[in-house]
């Protein structure tokens, strides 16, 4: 089994609540078909808000996702495709927690 943690744009998040992020983790379809076993989703957290001055609260989501079981961490669709940081908070978060950090969840 694979436990992933998905982290998501704290500003799409507001108007999506993962529509096609469950559904992919789920069926294991796009990303994450790219796991041979049972993924299970341990977390589902937002950025935390755009990082102007650093990746602080990503990092500290990414943590929390890690300490509930997290072996991977997915930066959401929503995320990587508009956030301007987003390569930055991809290796802030591989850093602070060792864990491998895949971008994008569905297609």
């Amino acid at each position: 089994m694979t436990k992933i943690g998905i982290i998501r744009c704290a500003e799409r998040a507001k108007q999506c609540a993962g529509y096609k992020c469950f559904p992919t983790v789920r069926e294991k379809t796009a990303a994450m078909a790219e796991y041979s076993d049972v993924v299970e989703l341990v977390g589902f957290d937002d950025c935390g808000g755009c990082p102007i001055k650093g990746p602080e609260a990503t990092v500290e989501r990414a943590k929390r996702l890690k300490s509930a079981g997290a072996e991977v961490i997915h930066l959401g669709n929503c995320l990587v495709g508009y956030c301007p940081w987003a390569k930055q908070l991809q290796e802030a978060v591989a850093t602070a927690t060792g864990l491998p950090v895949a971008l994008k969840v569905h297609s």
